[in-house]
């Protein structure tokens, strides 16, 4: 990150990374959403690592890195990683991940959500308390963060279709959120305190979930297709739900130790053996079920 890209993260609580993707990147993004599209049409896929399917694996659920190809890569994205590294340190693990399809069918809500110093507050319209592990502060030269996202656009979201929006620098507000403010049914209902955030195919909005935020009623004529990769400091976590990274092929190494469960040793080797073992107890259950059934 730059001096500008530091300073309008403090002030703002989020950043728009141009083309941090490629045109090929967001071509087969696109190409493998619309093969699942195929099978089963629905405007949300992947999770959001908070239930388990009936046949799912212990600790584990649905995931779009099973889709293979550039969302894999996406766990550690090049152009991503360096904003990462300076806003979480390292290392961080990635702890969810999920697409929203919206469209002239699915205009969607504004739900205002998250904000201020360490939850939404008691009449949060997501939960009453995030667990303490959306914050955000700066301090002796460094970042301190929770749960940031990254949310990647596969189309572009002009000005005035709708798309991200926040209450800019409410990651650092000590007072809870206006409850009229949280829930807009139009755009027309929208408070001026928010920004409505435009971005090409291709780019990525970088923000911490300190800060309230949600997205914009969809008013374009096509649609609006986000992937969301959300990551933590190694000792934080939002879901209960972990990954396996034996689960997904063409793993790096380091790829493997960002799906590693939370702990405050990291992916470090004295806890990999804990994992490992975990992981071959589940690879047993899942043979004793397949057996069974």
């Amino acid at each position: 990150m730059n001096d500008e890209e530091k300073y309008l993260f403090d002030l703002r609580g989020y950043l728009v990374v141009k083309n941090a993707l490629t045109p090929g990147q967001v071509r087969d993004l696109s190409d493998r959403l619309e093969a699942q599209r195929a099978v089963e049409e629905k405007p949300h896929y992947g999770s959001d690592r908070t239930g388990l399917a009936d046949d799912g694996l212990a600790w584990s659920s649905d995931s779009l890195i099973s889709w293979g190809g550039t969302y894999v890569d996406l766990i550690d994205l090049p152009t991503i990683r360096p904003y990462l590294t300076e806003l979480l340190g390292a290392p961080y693990r990635l702890d969810h991940d999920y697409i929203n399809v919206f469209g002239p069918e699915r205009r969607g809500k504004l739900y205002l959500h998250g904000g201020g110093q360490g939850a939404g507050g008691a009449t949060d319209l997501v939960g009453p308390s995030d667990g303490g592990q959306c914050f955000y502060r700066y301090n002796n030269g460094r970042f301190y963060n929770g749960l940031v996202a990254v949310a990647f656009e596969l189309t572009d979201v002009p000005d005035g279709d709708g798309g991200f929006a926040c209450v800019p620098g409410s990651h650092k507000v000590n007072f809870e959120l206006p409850t009229q403010w949280k829930l807009s049914d139009t755009q027309a209902d929208i408070p001026d305190c928010v920004d409505r955030v435009a971005a090409n195919a291709g780019d990525a909005i970088i923000f911490t979930e300190a800060c309230a935020h949600g997205t914009v009623p969809w008013e374009g004529s096509g649609e609006r297709r986000t992937v969301f990769y959300k990551y933590c400091p190694h000792a934080v976590a939002w879901s209960p739900c972990y990954y396996n990274a034996d689960q997904y092929a063409d793993l790096s190494s380091l790829q493997r130790a960002m799906l590693t469960p939370p702990s405050a040793f990291g992916p470090h080797k004295s806890v990999r053996a804990i994992w490992e073992r975990a992981r071959t107890e589940q690879k047993e259950l899942q043979a004793l079920r397949d057996a069974g059934s």
